[in-house]
Formats: C-alpha cells, sequence, structure tokens
C-alpha cells in the first residue's frame, strides 16, 4: 500500500514534491520514496529535492539514500535528505532511502517492566496497598499485551505503522507511570503482616533463649573453675618445708626391737 502527500518546496513554487512511504521488501526496513518533477515544458532547470525524514531516525539507522546528503533541522528536530539536480523539462526524479525499521518497542523493555510490577504485587501482598496495587498491576498488564499484540501484526502502510508506534510509546510510557505509583506504595507499607510480625517474635524468642542458654554453661564452667582455683591446698613435700617427717609408730617399735 502506498500513501502519498505533496507539496511545494519553499521557494520553487514549479516544482512539486512527493512524498512516498511504502514497506521494503526485508521486513526489517521502511523505504522512503522521493518524487520531483520539473513542470517545464521547454526549459531546463535545477532542482532542489529536500525530504525530512521521521523524527526517530538517526543517521545510523539510515541504510541507504542513493546520492543524497543528510543533515539536521534544529527547528524541526529532524534529520533530513536534500541534493540539487539539473532536469530536463517535464523530467521526473525519483530517489530512494531505505531505513531501518526501529519503530518497535523492544520486547526486553515490555518483559522488565511487567516482571518488576509483580514482584512489587508481591511484596504489597496483605498490605493497606495490596488491592490498588493489584489493580494497577492489572493495568500494567494489559497495557503490556495491548503493545505485544500490535507488534505482532504490524500494519502494511509505514506511516500507520510509525504511528502505531508513536502510540505504543504512549502506552508503555503510562505503563510505568502506574509502576512507579505501585512503587511508592513499598515506602507507605506502615505496618507488617500480623504473620511476619509474629513469626519475627517468635525468631527473637528463640534467639534469646538460645543465647541465655550459651551464656549459663559458659558461666557454669567458669565458676567451676575459679572455685577450684581459689580453694585448692597442694600438699606440702620435705623438699619445700626442709623437716623431716617422724617415724611411723610402727617403725619405731621394730628400731627398739632390734
Amino acid at each position: 500500500m502506498r500513501v502519498s502527500a505533496c507539496k511545494f518546496i519553499g521557494g520553487l513554487t514549479a516544482i512539486l514534491f512527493f512524498l512516498s512511504l511504502f514497506a521494503g521488501l526485508s521486513e526489517a526496513s521502511i523505504v522512503l520514496k522521493v518524487v520531483a518533477v520539473n513542470p517545464s515544458k521547454d526549459q531546463r532547470q535545477k532542482v532542489q529535492v529536500k525530504a525530512y525524514l521521521p523524527k526517530e531516525t538517526k543517521p545510523g539507522d539510515v541504510m541507504d539514500k542513493d546520492d543524497l546528503d543528510i543533515a539536521y533541522d534544529t527547528q524541526q528536530g529532524s534529520y533530513y535528505v536534500f541534493g540539487e539536480y539539473d532536469l530536463n523539462a517535464t523530467e521526473v526524479l525519483e530517489k530512494n532511502i531505505e531505513l531501518r525499521d526501529i519503530w518497535n518497542v523492544p520486547e526486553a523493555e515490555i518483559e522488565s517492566v511487567r516482571s518488576e510490577a509483580l514482584k512489587m504485587s508481591q511484596m504489597l501482598k496483605n498490605t493497606e496497598f495490596s488491592d490498588r496495587a493489584a489493580f494497577l498491576v492489572n493495568n500494567i498488564d494489559s497495557k503490556l499485551n495491548q503493545i505485544i499484540e500490535n507488534q505482532k501484526n504490524p500494519a502494511p502502510n509505514p506511516e500507520r505503522h510509525i504511528s502505531d508506534y508513536r502510540e505504543n510509546l504512549k502506552t508503555i510510557e503510562s505503563a510505568k507511570a502506574d509502576l512507579a505509583l505501585v512503587r511508592s506504595f513499598i515506602s507507605q507499607v506502615k505496618s507488617l503482616p500480623p504473620l511476619v510480625v509474629w513469626r519475627l517474635i517468635l525468631m527473637i524468642i528463640i534467639f534469646l533463649g538460645l543465647l541465655g542458654t550459651s551464656f549459663y554453661f559458659i558461666w557454669q564452667k567458669q565458676l567451676k573453675q575459679v572455685t577450684h582455683d581459689t580453694f585448692y591446698i597442694p600438699p606440702e613435700t620435705e623438699e619445700s618445708t626442709g623437716e623431716k617427717k617422724p617415724d611411723s609408730p610402727e617403725g619405731g617399735r621394730e628400731g627398739k626391737k632390734g
């Protein structure tokens, strides 16, 4: 399908300019067709060609521009192709510019938004924001599914294809705004779910009980050691006192008998 728009080139009121967009043979490219005409029936004259590219286009996205040059218009905020040609009377000039098809929202970006929304929804379960979060996450999911569906069946008309892409951009920005609102709920949560609170209390009690038991056994061990070191009196030996022990009564009697 071919779409055309016509206008006069600045200052050259005798020159009619046609701009057509149509799908190229490659699924990953779009072709911009520029047509310029010398309307004079008997005079050869110079024709200036100037065609603006879609605003999303960068020089690296231009796969083929024939012999045209490319420049940037700061007022329009977009790139354009231009050239000057000598045309014979009634001569028609056609130029094709092939562009890489960049008019699709990346699938990775879509799935990233979806994944984060689901995580936020799980974190807000059993909180005062659970219902609102669930509503927003459902909206986000619907918007992302709409983008995917639109991109599965792209319009054969390149102008419509680009227009659909711009609508998809607005849709994903809306989904991201919903996601930002869901994120804000996380910081506003005033209290943890009751089940979580009781689990934390139980864990703290168990921890303190184990800690107290371990301290008790350590204290008992240290107490026994201190008591033993304080009240233990080692036996005195002859070497330490310098005195000789008296003979036992039995030994004295045996000496007398001898």
